[in-house]
């Protein structure tokens, strides 16, 4: 990876470490985070959902860290936390990426696929009226508290919106959206195509198997087979394609690739 990066992501990794309510998460675990944070603040995705470690006061933990990084590096500039209270998820935010997503979002019914996950799961035509109105939200609530760098959704998401809002939000290319608030079963037993996009370093873009200290896991996500049957834009030879297309640009200023891994599987049941 580039020195730029490797600085930022030491600088990350320093910040965390240096929190008392992070001393007990093991050091693996910051580092990957600070991976995704510098990610992040690279522009080379929007959005990572916070799931490597958990703590009690997230709203003031990443405040204080963003601030101080923001204090260290002008590439944290545009990074921000946003806070779910109804689920009680964080996010890391490029606020600047996300405003130039949401404009695609709604120029382009493809740039994401959104499944129904309805007994058959189906495709939606196009981006849920709900995702929409909540990134245009927040992205008036960043351009109006620019000077924040800590913001809350609005309390009472249910699933059906925030697992839709999430997918969009981390880049995922298929995003599923539960019919209903009390939906609890999903994809049970329904064979998947699951595809891991990770970053690699440039120079071993070519390896099957890179070792886990060179790659990073980027997204992983799932699609039902049965829809690729019918759609060919969901052939595991066109998401793998998008993929690159759409990663190979960022992540090559950084000096690293994309490598993607696909394989079909069947389980009891998909958490989303």
């Amino acid at each position: 990876m580039s020195r730029s990066f490797l600085e930022n992501k030491r600088l990350a990794y320093e910040e965390l470490f240096a929190q008392r309510t992070l001393r007990k998460i093991r050091p693996g675990k910051l580092e990957q985070f600070s991976t995704d944070l510098c990610l992040i603040a690279h522009g080379i995705r929007s959005a990572c959902l916070v799931d490597t470690f958990a703590v009690q006061d997230p709203i003031n933990l990443f405040s204080h860290v963003l601030a101080n990084l923001q204090s260290k590096s002008a590439t944290f500039a545009d990074v921000v936390h946003w806070y779910d209270p109804s689920s009680l998820q964080s996010f890391i935010v490029n606020s600047r990426i996300l405003q130039a997503f949401a404009r695609t979002l709604l120029e382009d019914n493809a740039a994401v696929t959104y499944v129904l996950l309805d007994t058959f799961p189906t495709l939606l035509n196009s981006t849920p009226t709900t995702v929409l109105d909540i990134i245009c939200v927040m992205n008036a609530d960043m351009l109006e508290s620019q000077a924040n760098v800590s913001f809350s959704f609005v309390d009472g998401l249910t699933q059906d919106n925030l697992v839709p809002l999430a997918a969009t939000l981390i880049g995922y290319p298929v995003a599923y959206v539960p019919i209903s608030a009390n939906q609890t079963s999903f994809l049970s037993r329904q064979p998947l195509d699951v595809y891991e996009a990770m970053v690699v370093p440039a120079t071993s873009c070519t390896s099957s198997s890179p070792s886990s200290n060179q790659s990073h896991t980027l997204l992983k996500f799932s699609c039902p087979c049965l829809l690729a049957e019918t759609n060919p834009e969901l052939f595991p030879e066109r998401v793998t394609k998008r993929l690159q297309s759409q990663f190979r640009q960022s992540l090559f200023s950084i000096g690293s690739s994309l490598l993607v891994h696909h394989h079909v599987e069947v389980m009891d049941r998909v958490a989303l």
